[in-house]
């Protein structure tokens, strides 16, 4: 360690304290998972409706026949057979895209080096309870339609990983706010010090 003329090391680093608290942060992170929420429940929705479309329409597509000296039969059976298979995997590409959203919400926490203020500790509670509320609402609407009996609810079954994570949607959430706000408050004692 090499000291300056100030006695003080050029590797420490000084933090100034944060007098604001960072209640602009904590909001736009619990902002960020309602809209993760928002965001799965209409990829589940929209993937299963795209779903049932193309079981719908593939079929008739394909069995079209020869229009004039031009075989429609294999040119929607390329076409709209090519797009179909990449429907029909949206399945699990979209329970994966929700996995991966949700491990970059928790990663967050991480990437920003702030410690809020002692105070925000009840805002932060508060924001979790909404938060939980508001996957409990969610989940009872998806739990709606995935018990259903309709084509809709034969396609969101389909949805494996999607769709657990939403109903579980409450539990799951819960342990990354959790989590995230250990983390986030776990700095308190180091702010105090410095």
């Amino acid at each position: 360690m090499i000291n300056n003329n100030s006695g003080i090391s050029r590797y420490t680093k000084v933090y100034p304290k944060n007098k604001k608290g960072n209640t602009v942060l904590i909001l736009i992170f619990f902002l960020i998972l309602f809209v993760i929420l928002a965001v799965g429940f209409v990829m589940v929705i929209g993937s299963a409706m795209l779903n049932y479309v193309f079981d719908e329409i593939t079929p008739e597509l394909t069995t079209i026949g020869t229009v004039g000296s031009a075989n429609m039969s294999q040119a929607f059976d390329i076409t709209f057979g090519t797009l179909d298979t990449i429907v029909q995997n949206f399945t699990w590409l979209t329970g994966v895209l929700y996995v991966i959203l949700l491990i970059a919400s928790f990663g967050i926490i991480f990437v920003i080096k702030a410690t809020p203020s002692k105070w925000l500790m009840g805002l932060y509670f508060l924001l979790v309870i909404m938060l939980i509320i508001g996957c409990i609402f969610m989940s009872n609407i998806y739990e709606d339609f995935y018990d259903g009996t309709d084509d809709l609810a034969i396609r969101l079954k389909e949805h494996v990983i999607l769709s657990w994570m939403i109903l579980y949607s409450p539990f799951i959430f819960a342990v990354i706010s959790l989590t995230t706000g250990a983390i986030l408050f776990s700095g308190l004692q180091m702010e105090e010090d410095l």
